[in-house]
């Protein structure tokens, strides 16, 4: 080794070595997974399921204050807006407002992160808000369904705006898109691909969040783990880093892709939720899951069946997963 790099080294003088460089922390990605936590999961979830939103129901004041609550941390957390969808247009709002087919006015809430360079290729990350509202006075918390999914993005979104704001830019540019009118025949997933200002091909990833934050229906002995479909139709390399997360970082999670050894209820499963309609123009799409359970779609569903402790792991996993897709 040359005297004058053993001489740098020796003094802490190169700028691509020091404990705070970019290079040392973008190799040490755990250094930001420790960013998500428990209480800001619990947080959200305990928020939007309150019974002061009403159950989000789309068109209701519920759902309006979700989706002010929502953007507000798109805004906080760095995001820059996409409420037209067309990252090559100018955009002034994260609502991307439409109408039901059943009359109910809806707004997805979309926000990215630009990639260093003008990159062609885009990672969509998504989860639906909207749940059932209140039927014949009966309050529906939806704390699961999918709080929890909206919560494990919004982490995402703080620790991805963290990255963006201390120069560290992804090599892909990254869309964080919280649906609304999931119970309206997922009209809110249908108008943003719709309104996609950039072709199908160029979305190397899908990444949606739905049911994400209980423990109740593992398909094996272990807690800790969750439920992966739609990855026979992504590329390999994909696969394979979902895998080599869970492992390299010791995160022990259970990840099951048969979806209870049953590939029939997994197809009809997986047309019912929102990865599906960019999955039929031809986007690799995975639906990440921890499953229905006995309180899926009930007023039981309360933040008091989450399990945070597995949800936090679940979510550190994912943002590795990311992390590698979006930055190396």
């Amino acid at each position: 080794m040359p005297l004058l790099l053993l001489f740098a080294l020796y003094l802490d003088l190169s700028p691509n070595i020091g404990p705070d460089s970019v290079q040392t922390r973008l190799l040490q990605p755990e250094l930001y997974a420790a960013l998500i936590n428990r209480k800001e999961l619990d947080s959200h979830i305990r928020f939007l399921s309150d019974s002061a939103l009403q159950g989000r129901e789309t068109g209701s004041a519920g759902g309006s204050a979700a989706t002010s609550y929502i953007a507000e941390r798109f805004l906080e957390y760095g995001l820059r807006p996409l409420g037209t969808g067309n990252p090559r247009r100018h955009n002034t709002t994260f609502s991307q407002e439409f109408a039901c087919p059943t009359g109910q006015r809806g707004r997805n809430v979309v926000g990215w992160i630009p990639a260093s360079t003008q990159s062609d290729e885009y990672i969509v990350v998504s989860a639906h808000y909207d749940h059932l509202g209140t039927i014949s006075g009966i309050f529906y918390p939806g704390a699961d369904s999918n709080a929890s999914g909206v919560s494990a993005l919004l982490s995402l979104v703080r620790v991805f705006g963290t990255l963006d704001k201390e120069g560290y830019r992804a090599e892909r540019n990254i869309i964080f898109v919280a649906y609304d009118a999931k119970e309206f025949s997922m009209t809110g997933a249908r108008v943003f691909a719709l309104s996609l200002g950039i072709p199908a091909n160029q979305i190397v990833l899908n990444l949606n969040l739905d049911l994400l934050g209980t423990s109740l229906e593992p398909p094996g002995a272990a807690l800790d783990y969750v439920l992966i479909l739609g990855a026979g139709t992504v590329p390999s390399h994909i696969v394979r880093s979902l895998n080599n997360n869970n492992f390299y970082f010791n995160l022990g999670l259970d990840l099951d892709y048969s979806f209870y050894n049953s590939p029939g209820f997994a197809d009809i499963y997986f047309t019912m939720t929102e990865q599906s309609i960019l999955a039929q123009m031809g986007v690799p799409s995975l639906l990440i899951s921890s499953g229905l359970n006995d309180h899926t779609y009930k007023p039981s569903d309360t933040a008091d069946i989450i399990n945070l402790p597995v949800l936090e792991k679940r979510v550190r996993w994912l943002f590795f997963t990311l992390w590698d897709l979006a930055y190396r």
